[in-house]
């Protein structure tokens, strides 16, 4: 799992007057809306006694911890403690990490890192999602595997033929092509032409739509902020679909995706369901696949695992992400472990790197230290 990435917490509409409780990189943290209508977010513990203040209240546009009723401001520093008085001098180590917000797409974005913001990655582009060109739909899908492994999954065209009877089928997969590749340190596209069968459903309708083994065009697209899997599907030269998921890693062995789907045909309500029933079971079919892959994890050395030219598109996502396990940024699963139920840690958050002089109460999460650069035989495996 990494830190100084965006990661989406949770979705606009569910945070309102009252905090919630979400899990990210291991850890928890409690979402609440201040009187400005804000969202913030903060490390969910109490420093007094461990109370978890997304069992609290919002009260003044602070975050109230239910056990002894100290008040969080949206920056993480205590404002009020009931029993000491209005009058008590609060000590400025009296505070939790906070992390910078952004509302985007229908979602709550958390920046989960000590970066400056002129540092931080972007939260990727979705120029689609207000566009009326485009019809939505939302759900979500929790998964039982590791976050990289879900991205991988989502980017890697070739296992459609096997897996997904609706995008292609095994006498076809040796047909498809990568057409063309484009990457940068934090993103990546590929141009694909498959040969998926003729869609079925919709009483029939959508037969109309693509021809059994048409070429169709298919772009999926990687963002590590976020941890975005992009995908569009050009069925034909007016209709396509395009999935736009965002996978924060709960916990190690735990992904929750949030999920938009959207479409350019069909765009009346009446089909919203079958949509919906249809990308759950894209969603049902993946599962069944990639949690019973082992490692649960991306390999550490890429030349654990054997590639071939077709797996280059998705070779460019572990080695973007290699990158910043390279920098740092990568915790110490194992060492935070050997703690649980003894020790809170948080993510750095960027006070922390903006005011050294403040001794904090909750210690920094550990990190893997940086490692050295791919190894040629790493590199050959990808290449």
């Amino acid at each position: 799992m990494l830190i100084n990435l965006w990661y989406v917490a949770e979705w606009s509409e569910t945070l309102k007057d009252k905090p919630v409780k979400v899990k990210m990189l291991g850890q928890n943290f409690v979402l609440f809306r201040d009187a400005e209508g804000k969202a913030n977010c903060l490390s969910d513990v109490c420093i007094h006694r461990g109370g978890s203040l997304s069992g609290g209240k919002c009260i003044d546009g602070n975050v109230a911890c239910p056990y002894h009723g100290w008040q969080f401001d949206g920056e993480g520093k205590v404002q009020f403690i009931p029993s000491e008085g209005r009058d008590f001098r609060i000590p400025d180590r009296a505070r939790v990490d906070a992390y910078p917000t952004e509302e985007r797409y229908g979602m709550i974005w958390v920046f989960l890192g000590d970066l400056p913001e002129e540092e931080r990655p972007p939260i990727p582009p979705f120029p689609e999602y207000d566009d009326p060109k485009w019809r939505a739909i939302t759900d979500e899908w929790v998964w039982k595997a590791e976050a990289a492994r879900v991205i991988e999954n989502g980017i890697d065209l070739a296992h459609a033929s096997f897996v997904h009877p609706v995008f292609g089928t095994p006498d076809t997969a040796g047909e498809n092509k990568i057409l063309k590749v484009e990457k940068d340190d934090l993103n990546g596209m590929s141009w694909n032409i498959q040969y998926p069968p003729q869609l079925k459903g919709d009483l029939g309708i959508r037969r109309f739509i693509r021809k059994e083994k048409q070429p169709t065009e298919t772009i999926p697209g990687y963002h590590l902020s976020g941890y975005v899997v992009r995908i569009q599907i050009n069925l034909n030269s007016w209709m396509s679909i395009l999935m736009f998921d965002c996978n924060t890693p709960v916990d190690e062995h735990t992904t929750k995706t949030f999920a938009t789907q959207l479409r350019t045909f069909f765009k009346i309500g009446l089909f919203d369901g079958g949509s919906r029933k249809r990308l759950r079971k894209v969603f049902k079919e993946d599962a069944e696949v990639i949690e019973r892959a082992s490692p649960n994890y991306l390999p550490e050395n890429l030349a654990n695992e054997l590639s071939v030219a077709d797996d280059k598109f998705m070779s460019s996502f572990r080695q973007s992400r290699r990158k910043l396990i390279e920098k740092g940024y990568q915790i110490d699963s194992y060492t935070v472990k050997q703690y649980e139920g003894r020790k809170v840690f948080a993510i750095p958050s960027p006070l922390r790197r903006e005011r050294s002089d403040l001794k904090w109460v909750l210690e920094e999460i550990p990190l893997v230290q940086p490692v050295a650069s791919l190894a040629v035989g790493e590199q050959e495996a990808v290449s």
